[in-house]
């Protein structure tokens, strides 16, 4: 299973910053590796609901930084988690995690 640590302690934040998690929000999820691999991976994040998916060079390395609306319940990064590490689990490619902005509609 997927080490969360990383991602709940975004949770944690979110909550002390009273985001209200049901509610959709950009989702950003940060890929990186080798054009070739990541351009393997990039119809499995297009079937999951990712946009922008196609791999570029920046800062020396190839990436993915790629997006989706969805909510930010535990719940929902979870499975968000669980299935990135499932479609690059037979690749060299880095998930260096996610981010998203904070929902209070205040």
């Amino acid at each position: 299973m997927a080490d969360l640590s990383a991602s709940m302690k975004v949770l944690e934040i979110l909550e002390e910053q009273q985001d209200i998690p049901a509610l959709k929000r950009p989702m950003r999820a940060y890929l990186y590796g080798e054009e070739q691999e990541l351009a393997e991976i990039a119809p499995a994040l297009a079937n999951a609901g990712w946009t922008h998916v196609e791999p570029f060079y920046s800062l020396d390395r190839w990436a993915i930084i790629c997006e989706r609306l969805q909510s930010a319940t535990e719940e929902a990064i979870v499975e968000m988690v669980t299935e990135i590490e499932h479609i690059i689990a037979h690749s060299a490619i880095d998930f260096d995690g996610w981010e998203t902005q904070i929902e209070n509609r205040h």
